[in-house]
């Protein structure tokens, strides 16, 4: 999976001989805070709303305006994870996406990203999710791989969290199945701590009785 194989905005560009208005209006229009500078395909650059509010006349071209060239951007040959490094450090909810010839191809957004993610890591896939806690010298992600193996499940997704403060890793893993009281008890067997689990056949059956009191209460 590529930035490249994610929808882009398109036709969110300006060009430095626009006019100041005419910029602030495209960004009230795509609800954008910050809008790419073009010549042609070729990138030059961004403009923050800030920058264009603080013009002396609207009236002016962009080209009155210092464009910021901060590398705050994505090549579409990166991987989405990157997209997600950068927009954290910088506290951003859009990116201009080039390529290898410094061309605009885009801007990606932060829900075009968080879907994008969510199909990379089965999210959207029915299954339960599962925390583990495990001392850092005994995390094998083989062992527990096997583990769900034997209880007849597969692993869609996987991540690890560090926790210094007590040597030991959090994982989160999410399985394909919702009825996983067996591999619960797997687990504890093992002497995994289990910190929690969600999306369990127990909760959907809890949801089903809660919905009959109601429906129940309803009808008195």
């Amino acid at each position: 999976m590529y930035i490249a194989n994610i929808p882009l905005s398109q036709n969110t560009t300006i060009k430095q001989t626009d006019t100041i208005a005419f910029a602030l209006d495209r960004m009230e229009d795509f609800q954008f805070h910050l809008l790419p500078v073009v010549d042609g395909d070729n990138y030059l650059g961004y403009i923050t709303q800030n920058d264009l509010l603080n013009a002396l006349d609207d009236q002016f071209t962009v080209a009155t305006i210092h464009l910021r060239t901060d590398p705050i951007y994505v090549m579409a040959s990166q991987h989405p994870y990157d997209a997600i490094r950068l927009m954290t450090a910088y506290h951003m909810d859009i990116l201009p996406v080039l390529d290898e010839h410094n061309n605009f191809r885009g801007l990606l957004t932060s829900l075009e990203l968080i879907k994008t993610i969510s199909v990379l890591q089965s999210l959207n896939d029915v299954g339960a999710i599962i925390v583990l806690e495990i001392g850092a010298h005994d995390f094998s992600l083989s062992k527990i791989a096997h583990l769900v193996e034997v209880e007849n499940c597969q692993i869609l997704n996987c991540s690890t969290q560090a926790v210094p403060e007590n040597a030991t890793i959090q994982v989160t893993i999410k399985v394909n199945q919702s009825n996983i009281a067996n591999l619960l008890s797997s687990f504890a067997r093992q002497n995994y701590k289990v910190m929690a689990s969600f999306n369990t056949l127990q909760e959907f059956d809890d949801l089903e009785d809660r919905y009959k009191q109601l429906m129940n209460y309803i009808n008195i």
